[in-house]
């Protein structure tokens, strides 16, 4: 399998994307700002019913405790209720965040080149200072049947299921010159880390897959190496190793 197995792209099709930007032409797609809004609106609204909860649950838990209502099972419902719907309004907080990168972003959402690519047409990132990527959609993936209700609450919500992760070098420096916005795009612990480009999220449906071409065939041009997977474990690995510092070989060679 070639790194753009998971994409079902034939020989022919995979040298038409060669051609395309050795001719120095570049890809472009604009931010669907539709769908950004439709799902701002979806997590605010499981925000809100889930901070409503924990509100009710713990006067409820509060006034259980006083006036020794119930017993210890009571108790116990109570705090598991509160705890659920603490962890609800904080995950659905943080995809609102992610979320908000479509606020900021201008109108081309992608832009790659040759050279390297526009994010959110603000984080001009040249592939140079690209140390590689991994790429994946997981839009066709199954679901639980029990886990369909709630995966599809998350998917109205943000959850990203199409995303493209590079480690940088000088990502601190890329973030902190970004809107605020866009500072959900960047993963920066000390002085490494990288950016985590959603796609499904942000573009149409039917860009996506050309999204992730487009980066992997103009990166691995540019001699980065980036590719697009299906394989889970392949995709955590390396995210795990392009977020993290920069691996320098040894001057002997030897690893």
């Amino acid at each position: 399998m070639n790194e753009l197995s998971a994409l079902g792209l034939s020989p022919r099709q995979e040298e038409e994307w060669r051609d395309f930007f050795a001719s120095g032409r570049v890809f472009a797609v604009p931010l669907d700002r539709r769908r950004v809004r439709a799902r701002l609106r979806a997590a605010m609204v499981v925000m809100v019913i889930a901070v409503f909860v924990l509100l009710l649950a713990a006067v409820t838990f509060v006034a259980v405790l006083v006036l020794h209502i119930g017993g210890p099972v009571t108790v116990l419902l109570l705090a598991l209720l509160m705890l659920a719907a603490a962890i609800m309004a904080l995950r659905f907080g943080l995809l609102r965040r992610r979320l908000r990168i479509g606020r900021g972003s201008g109108d081309d959402y992608l832009v790659v080149s040759a050279e390297g690519m526009r994010i959110a047409g603000h984080v001009d990132v040249p592939w140079t200072a690209v140390i590689g990527g991994v790429g994946f959609d997981d839009r066709g993936a199954g679901v639980p049947l029990l886990r369909g209700p709630a995966a599809a609450i998350e998917r109205s919500a943000g959850r990203v299921q199409a995303e493209f992760v590079f480690g940088v070098r000088g990502v601190r420096a890329l973030r902190d010159g970004a809107p605020h916005d866009l500072r959900a795009l960047f993963e920066v612990i000390e002085h490494h880390g990288g950016i985590r480009l959603p796609l499904d999220t942000m573009v149409d449906p039917e860009s996506v897959l050309a999204s992730l071409a487009a980066i992997c065939i103009a990166g691995r041009r540019a001699g980065v190496d980036v590719e697009v997977t299906a394989d889970r474990s392949t995709i955590y690995t390396r995210t795990v190793a392009l977020l993290g510092p920069e691996k320098t070989p040894p001057a002997d060679g030897r690893g």
